[in-house]
């Protein structure tokens, strides 16, 4: 098992943004599924379909929600643990992971991509991709060619290397886009790259902690989230990256969208929640920590006017050292059985399928 290593401390940034003031009070998150094999590591969406991904020790899982259900899609899958997804229009997924695994499901059915061959050895931390069936994926942990991080671009039917050494780090953990020419990468050493169409380029930081999760809504308003033994949260306003928050736990994960709050979420079952006004990210932070002290929170995706988690524990007395997943929840419940694969029953019904999208309004039970 691969532990992601956490940078030496961040630096705050000249001209930061006011220090955030925490409001003492909880909102409603619940641990809905917590006894799944398979690590849950990364999530996605797409027109209210949810899907969480991750795996046992060497091997993949991926997981869709229906309604009331967790079904294992990843059965079909063989590969290695799987780090993160991508759903989009046309029935469209990615998920990528450990060993330059890529899987791909169009129309036709799920293929596995090949990636160049010195890429066999890298793995794959986060994907994104775009409606017209273009994608980036990224990650590190090379031996060869070369120890620098690595950012793979498909233009629809072929994975090809783009040249990272420019890029400070040696492994990155995520990648959003907001179009085709606006692609941020985050990774070690506070790096967060930019592509505008025709190549990546650094973009500073002045911070030295790994990052890990990184979303936003449009080219001026993305947020980068990391930290060590505390978190980070920084704010591209679309010029420049200033520090946000820092909040007590270190962080993996963002997720927001137009007139949603941000929500972030990290080790020790540390999830926080800031509010809009104008559209505009407020300082003043809800959060909740203690239910969920057990659970490392992977992954934010949300779904309608919900917002799931993918989370893992280690399972301390395994000799393998492996994980267990779990799955937390706001604003909506997605406990549920869990089936290997659904077959069909005589004069059963169809299996259910998942609501349409609907409204974001998160200021409803909180």
């Amino acid at each position: 098992m691969r532990f992601l290593a956490a940078a030496t401390a961040s630096i705050l940034l000249a001209s930061c943004e006011p220090a955030p003031e925490t409001t003492s009070q909880y909102f409603a998150w619940q641990e809905s599924v917590s006894d799944m094999q398979s690590a849950l590591l990364g999530a996605c969406s797409f027109d209210g379909t949810l899907y969480a991904v991750g795996g046992p020790y060497e091997s993949a899982a991926l997981y869709r929600w229906t309604t009331r259900r967790w079904l294992r899609e990843g059965t079909m899958l063989e590969g290695e643990r799987l780090w993160a997804c991508w759903a989009g229009p046309q029935n469209r997924l990615l998920a990528v992971g450990q060993n330059g695994t890529i899987f791909r499901r169009n129309a036709e059915g799920w293929h596995q991509d090949e990636v160049p061959p010195e890429m066999e050895d890298a793995d794959l931390y986060g994907v994104w991709g775009m409606p017209d069936g273009t994608a980036v994926a990224v990650g590190g942990g090379l031996s060869s060619p070369s120890e620098t991080s690595v950012i793979l671009h498909f233009d629809g039917s072929t994975w090809s290397r783009v040249d990272t050494s420019a890029i400070n780090a040696k492994t990155l953990h995520n990648v959003w886009a907001s179009g085709p020419e606006d692609y941020w990468a985050v990774g070690d050493n506070g790096a967060i790259a930019h592509f505008d169409g025709v190549e990546w380029r650094p973009s500073a930081t002045r911070v030295e902690d790994s990052l890990y999760g990184i979303h936003g809504t449009g080219p001026q308003d993305v947020y980068a989230v990391g930290g060590s033994s505390r978190g980070l949260v920084l704010r591209w306003n679309g010029s420049s990256w200033l520090q946000f928050d820092e909040p007590s736990h270190a962080l993996r994960s963002v997720w927001t969208a137009p007139n949603a709050p941000l929500f972030v979420a990290g080790y020790s079952g540390y999830v926080a929640r800031y509010g809009r006004t104008d559209s505009v990210p407020q300082a003043d932070r809800l959060t909740e920590v203690a239910p969920f002290a057990h659970l490392r929170i992977n992954a934010l995706v949300g779904l309608g006017s919900a917002i799931m988690g993918a989370a893992s524990t280690m399972i301390v007395d395994d000799e393998t050292g492996d994980w267990r997943g779990s799955v937390v929840g706001h604003g909506r419940s997605f406990a549920g059985p869990i089936f290997e694969r659904w077959r069909p029953i005589p004069d059963a019904p169809s299996p259910p399928t998942d609501a349409g999208p609907q409204p974001l309004d998160f200021d409803a039970g909180i």
